[in-house]
């Protein structure tokens, strides 16, 4: 049997991953060299060391040289070689990597995914490929089969030369996924070009999770887990415009070729917000002064996103991003939400009129049934005004859209005595879960239920009535059912009939809107944006408002979880400390369907996922949950204040 020869540089990713091998020969600078050195019935590798530069020319000299010594030719990325003709580079958009061939067979059969992050490649038209890129829907197979283009990557040129049109040996620096299919394309082909032995092969990712699934966790991991967190926020997310503290939005799923993502800049109400609990939550458990002042300054930006014109319609809402006119009641929830988390925890005052506003200009423009339009613009909101809204009576069945909401009011009303609040919010809680599960899905069930949680926990703190426990018994049993071993909470999709964003019906519909992280149910992914984040936020209130021992257990094990995918890198320190959104439990790293438009499977987002994960771990260390009453009195003065100037009589 052959040896391996390589013609690349020292810092080649497979030629690091192999180099201690038994079956590696030399490794030489150029191809000429490589040729000469290797005897009869090796396998030869020419590597593309100037990637996305295609540099690398093959002439029929140097086949006709490579077959007289009877070796067997892996070309990546060439220049040039006879009787193909290759396009300009390009780079891909939604294509993924597809298995093509038998070739990988028993690892890879045909049309599985893998995923080659924003590589370049040289277009050409040829037969007999192995792996295509190709705009397909699946979450690991493609499911739709391939479509009518397709972009060979990798090629029989010959019956002793395979050729690839991009670099595959990028494997590691470009963060290809999932790891265990890329072992299987690299043995593939090493096991070909040694006519059958196979190949050792031992690399690290550059971005990995803080621990394995079985690996014993510290005792105080939680704490630390916060603190990475925290440090994350103060690193990577904080930035400043002029006098005003921000936090970008987070990064984008797109993975560049040689690994890294880009910042998402823009500013959203919600997220500065939810930092700003973060930086106070740090401040509770450090100390830190510096904390306590970003938390101050993080929500003086965000409350300066709030309509203050007493005559506008919109007076009191906060807007999705300022200047724009858009106002979510989901949105505007995840900014009430930490910002009466973020007044108790520094016991300052100065938002607590804003908040109070805020939750009014919600409630006034919620119908008398409790439910709100999903989203209101401002054209609307002018032309209709909000006696409009308060006087409809819709239905919308999205916990997704809905359940903040209500969670704030049912808080309102415990803090300040006032049942209208509490009223309209149990009203359209019963609607929902009397309709349940018939309910108008977002883009997943689980993250409906998961979303269910918080204001159903809240409903109990406030006013512990039977069915209200039912109610919530009837929630914490199905997301229990869907948590797994490991602890994660399993994706499941719903009727696409009935859902907002259904994962992709056709190939063509890959990427074109937003979409879950799992094409059918039983793949094995977990949401970090938008299930597991807010699963453990209600599992953590729902225990402490039934001290039910299943449902802490769940959160125990939903924490464990969460703790072990944190992130750590040192390559791309902007991802250590932070979690992304989709992890695949079984092969237990960052893997998913990445359809959705703007919120792949490899996004970070700052405010929705990574703030309300890290919280709960410092809730759970401070032993506190969200809902609490302190400064009852003052909210109770605010409103007698503020409710005659936004509902009069």
């Amino acid at each position: 049997m052959g040896k391996i020869v390589f013609c690349c540089s020292r810092e080649n990713d497979l030629y690091q991953a192999v180099r201690s091998s038994e079956k590696l020969s030399l490794r030489f600078d150029k191809l000429e060299e490589a040729l000469q050195g290797a005897s009869s019935g090796d396998g030869v590798l020419a590597l593309a060391d100037s990637y996305p530069i295609p540099r690398l020319s093959v002439d029929e000299n140097t086949l006709h040289q490579a077959r007289q010594k009877g070796l067997r030719l892996y070309i990546e990325y060439p220049l040039s070689i006879p009787n193909v003709n290759f396009g300009e580079p390009r780079t891909v958009e939604w294509e993924r990597l597809v298995v093509a061939s038998d070739f990988f067979r028993p690892e890879l059969p045909p049309l599985s995914i893998l995923t080659m992050h924003s590589c370049w490649f040289l277009p050409a038209k040829v037969k007999d490929h192995h792996l295509v890129l190709a705009r397909v829907a699946g979450y690991d197979t493609a499911v739709y089969g391939l479509p009518s283009e397709v972009h060979p990557i990798l090629f029989s040129y010959s019956d002793s030369a395979i050729v690839a049109t991009s670099k595959l040996s990028q494997f590691r620096t470009g963060r290809y996924a999932p790891r265990t299919s890329w072992n299987a394309v690299w043995q593939g082909l090493l096991r070909w070009l040694t006519r059958g032995d196979d190949v050792p092969i031992s690399w690290a990712p550059t971005v990995t999770v803080a621990f394995s699934k079985d690996e014993k966790l510290p005792d105080n991991v939680e704490k630390e887990a916060f603190k990475e967190s925290a440090e994350w926020f103060y690193k990577h997310a904080l930035f400043a415009i002029d006098r005003d503290i921000g936090v970008i939005e987070g990064y984008q799923s797109g993975i560049d070729y040689e690994g890294h993502q880009l910042p998402r800049p823009h500013v959203r109400m919600d997220c500065l917000a939810e930092a700003a609990m973060i930086f106070a939550l740090d401040w509770k458990t450090t100390g830190n002064p510096r904390s306590k002042s970003v938390a101050r300054s993080l929500l003086d930006y965000t409350w300066s996103f709030q309509y203050r014109d007493p005559n506008s319609a919109a007076y009191g809402l906060v807007d999705w991003g300022k200047g724009l006119g858009v106002f979510y009641g989901d949105d505007n929830a995840r900014v009430i939400l930490p910002t009466l988390a973020a007044i108790q925890i520094l016991n300052d005052d100065r938002w607590e009129e804003a908040v109070v506003r805020s939750i009014l200009a919600d409630f006034r423009t919620t119908g008398p049934s409790g439910f709100r339009e999903d989203r209101i613009d401002m054209p609307d909101l002018n032309k209709n005004g909000w006696h409009h809204y308060y006087e409809n009576d819709m239905v919308s069945l999205t916990p997704h859209y809905q359940a903040y909401l209500w969670a704030c009011f049912i808080w309102l009303s415990s803090l300040t005595g006032n049942d209208d609040f509490l009223i309209r919010a149990e009203n359209a809680i019963r609607t929902t879960m009397d309709a349940y599960p018939n309910w108008k899905l977002s883009n997943g069930l689980s993250q409906e239920m998961s979303r269910m949680l918080l204001p159903l926990a809240f409903l109990v703190r406030a006013k512990d009535k039977p069915d209200h426990r039912e109610w919530l018994d009837r929630i914490t049993k199905y997301v229990l059912a869907q948590q797994q071993p490991c602890g994660a909470i399993a994706e499941r999709v719903g009727d696409p009939k009935n859902t907002h964003y259904p994962p992709p019906s056709s190939n063509d519909s890959y990427g074109t809107t937003e979409a879950p992280v799992i094409q059918q149910n039983g793949d094995p992914a977990s949401d970090l944006l938008y299930t597991q984040n807010f699963a453990f936020l209600g599992l953590h209130e729902a225990a402490a408002a039934t001290n039910d021992v299943k449902i802490r257990e769940a959160e125990d094990k939903l924490a464990d979880f969460l703790c072990r995918t944190q992130l750590r890198s040192q390559r791309h320190p902007y991802l250590n400390g932070c979690w992304m959104r989709s992890f695949d439990y079984k092969r237990w790293e960052y893997w998913g369907s990445s359809s959705d438009l703007g919120w792949g499977a490899w996004c970070v987002e700052s405010g929705w996922m990574n703030t309300w994960i890290a919280s709960v771990f410092a809730m759970r260390t401070l032993d506190r949950t969200l809902f609490s009453l302190s400064r009852a009195n003052e909210f109770k003065s605010k409103l007698s204040k503020i409710l005659p100037e936004m509902l009069p009589p």
